[in-house]
């Protein structure tokens, strides 16, 4: 049984802690979030953490105050800090002062501005760095607490209890706020309101998620999770800072690429597809989607596409993939060779390209499974269903209607308005489920759901087998389609489309219904179980790659993805 998460050495808590710290002058809530994680899953003390971040925050808020001081050394700057209108506003700041930080730490955008103004406007030093110090100890202690329970909660209640003291603050401060409101809220319910009834009944109506053979999403369900709102580079930031605490803990920051030795780079990133499906030997090449690689020749002719396809048993239509991808870049449907033979003219030439029998189930998943160096069984912990972007016709709308009105469709419209350019006027029939991508990737909107409640001894002793037949292969994600949920839980009726290596996420943590907290622990939870694979591995005589070697694997991984042909 692999081992849990361990809390991190001393020695490694500082570079952590550190890098909590330097997150909080960044986004305050995210580090606050990942804070959060690190002591749900043991890695963190509460009071260091707690402690970090408010070393982050106060000192962050005293570097703006003292930017603004130092701004009054600049002539032009202080001349404009002069007069009777900003003597006015210095008055009301400083009178303020209270209701205008406690806005700052719950408004964003507007922290940065204020502070600056308090130290421009030479707002007493002491009053400043009490509020602050205060309301940073509120935000901190109240986020932490609220993001241990629901994150959703948590949101809903800060911003309640932001809205109400403001307004009760600024309320008993002045009447004439008070007198002004209620006259425009008058008005805008004079000018909306007759328009209200009309306006909803244009909203499209919650529809329960029905593919064949996948658990039905019911209606009104939770679509779009708060983590895929978070900015990429924002979101994974306190995962490349556990990535450094690991990579000291372990002396090596390119370990990973130890995790799976039989794989490129450990399957970290920029690995040949094809090899990986390769790695699964004979005795469980019936639970594989059959495929064949070829390398895009200019003068690759179709009889020879044909042959190619023949040679293993392959018949269109096919689907056809570049061996060197990335959440689903690429992938496309051709339904004959005449289609094959379009796709590969605008496949980047000398670049191997997949062939791979198209598998008509709904059922996708996500199967992540680790087993450590050694051990006679592993464990699948994260099995994630996806759900393929789509929409629903009412036999009245037309498609690009249709994505409009649909959340998560809407989400990615400019996609699938690329992908589907002449079909965006059709009115599809009344209950007809009109795919928009043959992927189901959270990159085009696919929607991913919980799945390791369906996970069984049955489902482990597959990929146990499947597993054995891969030499040295330890820690990776199988993406399977699968008959029914049914079939699934018993191993049986599966095809896997794609093996993934190091370079896997547990997508399980975007399900909209995951708090942030829960999506932060997930993936630090990967991350050390990745390292401890790489480092059983390198005791055993696997050394990982160089940074240099690592960096080259990444370099061509980047170069190929802006050649390839849309997707489908």
């Amino acid at each position: 049984m692999l081992a849990a998460l361990q809390p991190i050495t001393a020695f490694s808590d500082f570079p952590l802690l550190f890098g909590l710290a330097l997150l909080t002058l960044l986004h305050e809530d995210v580090a606050i979030a990942a804070g959060a994680s690190l002591i749900s899953v043991g890695t963190l003390n509460i009071g260091l953490a707690a402690l970090a971040l408010l070393g982050g925050i106060v000192a962050g808020d005293l570097f703006i105050y003292f930017l603004g001081i130092l701004s009054l050394r600049v002539t032009w700057l202080r001349r404009r800090t002069e007069g009777p209108l900003l003597e006015r506003c210095r008055t009301a700041l400083q009178k303020n002062l209270l209701p205008a930080l406690v806005t700052c730490r719950l408004v964003p955008g507007v922290l940065f501005p204020t502070y600056f103004a308090c130290g421009a406007m030479k707002v007493p030093f002491l009053r400043f760095i009490v509020i602050t110090i205060v309301t940073a100890v509120l935000h901190v202690g109240l986020l932490l607490t609220l993001l241990t329970s629901s994150l959703e909660a948590a949101a809903v209640e800060m911003q309640a209890i932001g809205l109400v003291t403001v307004l009760v603050i600024v309320g008993l401060r002045t009447r004439t706020a008070r007198s002004a409101l209620a006259p425009l809220a008058s008005r805008l319910s004079r000018v909306i309101g007759p328009h209200l009834p009309a306006a909803l009944k244009g909203m499209p109506t919650p529809h329960a998620i029905a593919l064949p053979g996948m658990p039905v999403v019911p209606a009104g369900a939770r679509t779009i999770g708060l983590a895929e709102r978070i900015p990429p580079l924002l979101f994974y930031i306190p995962l490349v800072i556990q990535w450094f605490a690991l990579g000291i803990r372990h002396r090596s920051l390119s370990l990973p690429t130890a995790a799976n030795p039989s794989i490129e780079a450990g399957g970290l990133l920029g690995e040949s597809k094809i090899q990986c499906i390769d790695l699964i030997g004979p005795q469980a090449r019936r639970w594989v989607a059959k495929s064949v690689a070829l390398v895009n020749r200019p003068d690759l002719s179709t009889a020879e596409l044909e042959r190619v396809a023949e040679s293993a048993d392959l018949a269109f239509p096919l689907v056809a993939k570049p061996d060197i991808g990335w959440r689903g870049i690429g992938v496309r449907l051709v339904r004959d060779s005449a289609d094959l033979a379009a796709y590969l003219a605008g496949f980047p030439a000398d670049c191997r390209v997949i062939l791979q029998d198209y598998v008509p189930y709904a059922g996708e998943a996500g199967i992540f499974y680790v087993r450590l160096p050694g051990e006679q069984s592993g464990r699948i912990f994260s099995m994630t269903f996806r759900y393929f972007p789509h929409v629903v016709g009412d036999g009245r709308s037309s498609l690009r209607a249709l994505i409009a009105r649909d959340p998560r469709a809407a989400w990615k419209a400019d996609l699938h308005h690329e992908a589907l350019a002449g079909r965006l006027d059709e009115v599809p029939a009344e209950g007809d489920v009109v795919r928009l991508s043959l992927v189901g990737s959270s990159r085009v909107g696919g929607l991913y759901k919980d799945a390791r409640a369906h996970v069984t001894a049955t489902l482990v002793a597959r990929f146990d087998e499947i597993a054995d037949s891969m030499p040295n292969f330890h820690f990776g994600r199988f993406d399977v389609r699968f008959a029914s949920v049914e079939r699934l839980e018993l191993g049986e009726d599966i095809q896997i489309i794609e093996v993934n290596g190091a370079g896997a996420e547990a997508i399980h943590m975007w399900d909209p219904d995951f708090r942030l907290t829960d999506a932060y622990a997930a993936l630090f939870h990967q991350q050390a179980l990745m390292f401890e694979v790489a480092a059983a591995n390198r005791a055993r005589g696997f050394a990982p790659l160089t940074a240099l070697e690592l960096v080259r694997f990444q370099r061509r991984q980047q170069a190929l993805l802006p050649l390839y042909p849309a997707s489908n």
